[in-house]
């Protein structure tokens, strides 16, 4: 039975070991994360006035990467409302912006509908306006998903790596050769032996075993990977992974149904 072992955990970032699974559930887990858990982002904009040097579409672009705070429990995805996708209170938020330079405009400027879902970080610039230069626009956010388009994916980094069994048998004569060769300095000696250190760090590079003559070093592959994900702000990263883990068992019901309802 696979296990999740939290080592690190920060608001937006998470590392920890997942023992025990598949290289399938591994991806699939992975693949969910950066493509199935839905975020808000900015999904049009509304021109009218801009007398900027950006062109509408450069400003629209840059509102639509900037991360949003994301209430799941507050909106639902455009396909399962009750506006059947027109837009209402239930599936988008707007945000007003209405300045006049000379100004650097930044996320914290916007007005949102909802005073509770802004953007995740104040500080992040937009453009600068000079002076006589206005900007009035409407940027609409709604929910969406990764593999719909790259800014909704609500995690910026997600990557795993196998956690090896490092052995080292009784040939071993303290030769210090695996100790040099280790990129990693997983290797130290103590007490008359060499000691494993975070195995976790390895990265199968096979530099120790080439480095050790007799053979006394292996490096086995197993089925543990330790994970690190990082994530854009517009969820906490734990969040995201037990969305993953949760869309990923509905997904397995509903096959499991679908199974079970043909006729064989």
């Amino acid at each position: 039975m696979p296990k999740i072992e939290i080592v690190k955990e920060e608001e937006h970032k998470i590392i920890f070991k997942l023992l025990d699974a598949s290289p399938a559930l591994v991806n699939s887990i992975r693949r969910a994360m950066k493509s199935l858990v839905p975020v808000l982002a900015i999904d049009y904009v509304d021109f009218y006035v801009n007398s900027s040097y950006f062109y509408d579409e450069m400003i629209a672009h840059r509102l639509a990467m900037l991360p949003i705070k994301t209430d799941l429990g507050r909106l639902k995805m455009r396909e399962e409302c009750s506006c059947e996708g027109v837009g209402c209170p239930s599936c988008q938020i707007s945000f007003r912006l209405n300045v006049e330079g000379p100004k650097v405009v930044f996320a914290k400027d916007f007005v949102s509908d909802d005073p509770a879902i802004h953007f995740a970080f104040e500080d992040i610039p937009v453009l600068e306006l000079f002076e006589g230069q206005q900007l009035m626009i409407e940027a609409v956010a709604r929910l969406g998903i990764g593999k719909e388009h790259s800014k909704f994916q609500p995690v910026s980094a997600c990557f795993y790596r196998i956690i090896p069994k490092i052995e080292i048998n009784e040939k071993c004569d303290l030769c210090k050769s695996c100790i040099s060769a280790c990129p990693r300095n997983i290797f130290e000696e103590g007490n008359g032996e060499i000691i494993i250190n975070s195995p976790e760090n390895c990265s199968l590079c096979m530099e120790c075993v080439k480095a050790c003559e007799l053979k006394a070093l292996s490096v086995i592959e197993t089925n543990d990977y330790l994970f690190v994900v990082e994530g854009t702000g517009a969820l906490p990263v734990k969040d995201v992974l037990l969305k993953a883990i949760s869309i990923l068992k509905e997904k397995a019901e509903n096959f499991n149904k679908l199974i079970s309802e043909i006729d064989v």
